[in-house]
Parts: structure tokens; sequence; C-alpha cells
């Protein structure tokens, strides 16, 4: 391996030569960009392309495991903070990691719907609704897991002097019960073998659609807008608090506009009267393209401007973030999900589900980010 000589001229200081490419701040953020996005569809042809793919496991059991992948992500890199997996050398720790989020996103649905689904028709393996059932856990559980280890900061655990792998086994039972709640209230009365129109909350497709608002809006909140409005309570109880509950508040906000704006703007007349009252569902197709480059944008852009005003900061990244999140939801709608993905027309020039695309490029992303470090990528300083 090479090796450099320390600045300061003392031969006897040597220091290896990170592996990989060395590149500026563009370029690294162009090499992350093009690395998931490859990888992705890398999987995506070997098991999801409803056409030219060599299993075509697409929308399941394809969806239901890439889901809990995801979550078991938010276990390692959220909740544990890597703990364990940071203190070993790449590439080996990133691929330990995946491997064990490989192995428990296809081991906890396969429990959950062999198992309990014995029992539950809900969870039942017959037409993958099992698949969905568990699917959805995901969808409340992003939420229930993430938010108490980031915007929450790991409180009130972290105050209580714990520390890892403490606060992640904290974290995950404090998930547990806020996702086992959400899921009972929001999406379980919709699936069940007793379901009625007048025993939910609200139909799953409005579910779907309000909670992923929420979803977005905390991620916003979280990744470019260095946490405000929560920032500007004083104690950090107030803060997580008020970011636990003001998400709730700001993603009903954030739904209802998002749907005017698909409803008016994004999507064609004719597509509209087809898709029907599973509109109500369409905000988190468009929010999960939003989060996507979100993340992107605070992990390999180094959630640039930084140097300006903290206002002025975030209010470029959210026009920024958001702006590229909606181009490239239209860019999806309009061919990329038909002509490259072969997902399924809506009407012809627009078609295609963006939940399970879009979530394969994050899960992606976050490996290569959280779990290799951008391995074989060095940004110059």
């Amino acid at each position: 391996m090479a090796h450099s000589i320390d600045a300061t001229g003392d031969s006897s200081v040597v220091s290896a030569k990170p592996f990989g490419l060395q590149v500026g701040a563009v370029g690294f953020a162009i090499a992350c960009f093009i690395i998931y996005q490859v990888i992705s569809y890398g999987v995506w042809i070997l098991f999801a392309d409803p056409q030219v793919g060599v299993w075509k496991f697409y929308p399941q059991p394809f969806g239901a495991y890439l889901f809990w992948a995801i979550m078991v992500l938010v276990f390692i890199g959220f909740n544990f903070g890597m703990h364990g997996f940071s203190s070993m050398s790449q590439p080996g720790g990133g691929i330990l990691a995946t491997v064990v989020t490989l192995v428990l996103g296809f081991a906890i649905p396969m429990l959950l719907i062999f198992g309990y689904g014995q029992m539950d028709p809900a969870f039942s393996a017959t037409n993958f609704a099992g698949h969905g059932a568990s699917g959805m856990i995901v969808l409340i559980g992003f939420y229930g897991f993430g938010i108490v280890a980031n915007s929450m900061d790991g409180w009130p655990w972290t105050d209580a002097g714990l520390k890892q792998p403490m606060v992640g086994v904290a974290q995950l039972f404090t998930g547990f019960f806020l996702t086992f709640v959400g899921y009972i209230v929001l999406v379980y009365p919709c699936m069940a073998s007793w379901t009625a129109p007048d025993r939910v909350v609200m139909p799953l497709p409005t579910a779907v659609g309000w909670f992923y608002s929420v979803i977005t809006v905390w991620l916003t909140t979280v990744l470019v807008l260095d946490l405000w409005p929560y920032s500007s309570f004083k104690t950090r109880a107030g803060r997580a608090l008020a970011a636990f509950f003001g998400n709730f508040a700001l993603g009903t906000v954030l739904y209802f506009i998002l749907l005017a704006l698909l409803k008016n703007v994004l999507i064609p007349a004719d597509a509209l009267e087809k898709i029907g009252p599973a509109i109500n569902l369409w905000p988190a197709q468009l929010g999960v393209w939003i989060v996507n480059i979100l993340l992107f944008w605070a992990l390999c852009c180094g959630n640039a401007p930084t140097s300006l005003s903290p206002a002025m900061n975030r209010i470029i990244r959210f026009i920024i973030t958001w702006g590229l999140g909606i181009g490239a939801f239209v860019i999806y709608m309009r061919g990329f999900a038909v002509n490259v993905l072969h997902e399924a027309e809506i009407v012809p020039g627009f078609g295609g589900d963006p939940l399970t695309w879009v979530d394969l490029l994050n899960t992606v992303l976050l490996i290569f980010v959280c779990y290799f470090g951008c391995y074989g990528l060095n940004k110059k300083q």
C-alpha cells in the first residue's frame, strides 16, 4: 500500500493513503449518484423487472423484503449508530452489516407471513396478502424507529446516561411501541378480516398518503432545515416532543398541498380518472422522490450550501431538494418507469409505481454511505 509522509517533514510519521479515487465535492456527488443508481438498476434487472428480470418478483414478494431491509437498516444505522460495525475496517464492516440486513430483512417478514399468518388471514401468504400487510409495518416503523434516533436525538435515553448499545435497545422498545400503536390504529383495521368502512380511522390509501407526508416533513426538517422550526425550543425535551408531534401537524398540511399539486399540475386528467379514489395515496408516491433527493443531498452533496446565513442555507437547500424531487417524479412518471423499468402504464405517456423503485434507490444509497462509508471514494478536503 502506498504511504505519504506527514506534512511536518518528519519521516517517522507515516499515514496510509486512503483506498480509492480522490475526487472533489462535485465529483464525489456525481460518483455516488452513478454508483447507487447503477447498483439499484442491477438489482432491479435481477429480481424485479416485469419484462426482462431474471427473477420477476415484482411487486411482491420483492416489495416486502425490500421494505424490511430498510427497516433493519434503520435499526442498525440509526438506532444502534452502527455499533459494532463502525469499529471494523472496510469493506469488511459494510459487507457484514449488509449480510445482517439481508438476513433479517428476509427473516422478519417470513416469520410474520408464514408464522403469524397461519393464525391471522391479514398476514396470510395467499395472494401475497401478508407481504402487503407486513410491508405496511415498515411505513409506520420507519417513522416510529427513525425519529427517536435523529430528530429526538436519543431523548430521553441519552439524557439518562445510557450509551450504545443500550441506547439502541431502548430506542427499539420505544420504536416498537410507537409502531405498534400506529399500525393498530391506522393500518390493521383496513386489512383485518372483520374490517368495514365504519371501522377504520381512514381508508388505507389515505392513511399511506397522509403518513408518508408526515415522513417527508420529518426528513425535510432533520436533513436540510437543521431541525428548524423545532430547533427554536430551548430544551432537548422540548425539541424532541415538538419534532415528534409537529411533524404530524405539518405533515397534515403537506398532505393536502401535495394532493392539490398532483391533481392540478402533475397528473394528467385521464390518469386521474383512472386512478380514482386511490389518488389519496399519491402524496406518498411524490413524497418518496423528495425523500430520495433529501437523502442524496445531505449524504453525498455536503448539504450545500453551508457558508451562508442559517436561514439562507435552509431556504436554498429546500428549494433545490424539493425542486429536484418533484422533477424526478415527473421524469419517472413520464417515461422512465415504463420505458426503462418496464412498469405498468396508467395511461399513454404516464405510468409507474414510485414507492418500490425509489425505496430500492434509498436502500442502496444508505447501504453505500452508512454501511460502507462510500468505500472507494474519497472527497478532497
